[in-house]
């Protein structure tokens, strides 16, 4: 028979695997998105087109066929890019973009977009997007034109299209705290108060927006380390230096972890 201190942890990891669950739900949705609309045969005739003229109609479909997913998703950004970095469409918002930029192939999103093989896609690390001015995460799947990739189309979602759905249900001042976490340690959602994601005095430094993750100064690697949570979930309790004990379980969902944490129960 479980004690009550392991029934709690227990229930703290059904939590978790519960708001992981939603997390995947929405993941998966984009990325469902994203790889029907990439299967539209108007990119491979954008890239078999013989003239300018011919390509700049296409384009004008491309931007529709970004414009109905925006409509849907509400997207901060779409594009398409080719692959020496050059954008061959873009939308903001719902508006059409027509101030292409030549030089993507330095984003953060760029070489692992174009190395998902096809109709698959990558799910970048948060950072903060140039057109949207706001931090944002992307998605990116290839488009494959006869056995070739020839581009990457890919979108963006600011923080706060996920972080009003996990933290949905979790009582602001209540003694359980769900708190989302970058793999390197930044706290981007605090079920306890909004964090900001708009941009500040142009800065782009995580430092600048986020909280490196503490637990009354045990870090995550330990906490990952005292729950037996190194293989990406677990649950347990965790002492910090101030003699407090919490119980603790998380959960790693792509390039996020979510933890939660409560003070622990009696033995």
């Amino acid at each position: 028979m479980a004690t009550p201190a392991a029934a709690d942890q227990d229930a703290l990891g059904a939590f978790v695997a519960r708001k992981a669950g939603v997390l995947e739900l929405l993941h998966g949705k984009a990325e469902k998105a994203l790889v029907t609309a990439a299967q539209d045969q108007t990119f491979g005739q954008h890239f078999h087109a013989h003239s300018e003229e011919e390509r700049a109609a296409l384009r004008g479909r491309i931007d529709q066929i970004a414009l109905a997913v925006q409509r849907q998703f509400a997207v901060e950004e779409m594009c398409l890019i080719g692959e020496n970095g050059a954008e061959i469409s873009r939308i903001v918002g719902n508006e059409i973009a027509y101030d292409l930029a030549t030089n993507e192939a330095d984003a953060i999103f760029f070489k692992p977009g174009f190395a998902q093989a096809p109709r698959t896609v990558y799910i970048s690390p948060i950072y903060m997007s140039a057109d949207a001015l706001r931090w944002v995460t992307a998605y990116v799947t290839p488009i494959v034109v006869a056995g070739e990739k020839k581009a990457i189309l890919h979108y963006e979602h600011g923080l706060d299209f996920y972080e009003k759905t996990l933290n949905s249900g979790v009582d602001q001042a209540g003694p359980r705290v769900l708190l989302t976490v970058t793999k390197d340690g930044w706290v981007i959602f605090d079920s306890r108060k909004e964090i900001p994601i708009e941009q500040v005095a142009e800065s782009d430094d995580l430092a600048s927006y986020f909280e490196a993750f503490s637990l009354g100064g045990v870090t995550l690697d330990e906490v990952m380390r005292a729950i037996g949570a190194e293989q990406g979930t677990g649950a347990g309790s965790v002492t910090t230096p101030d003699g407090k004990t919490w119980d603790v379980a998380l959960k790693h969902v792509e390039d996020w972890i979510l933890l939660a944490f409560e003070p622990a129960g009696p033995a």
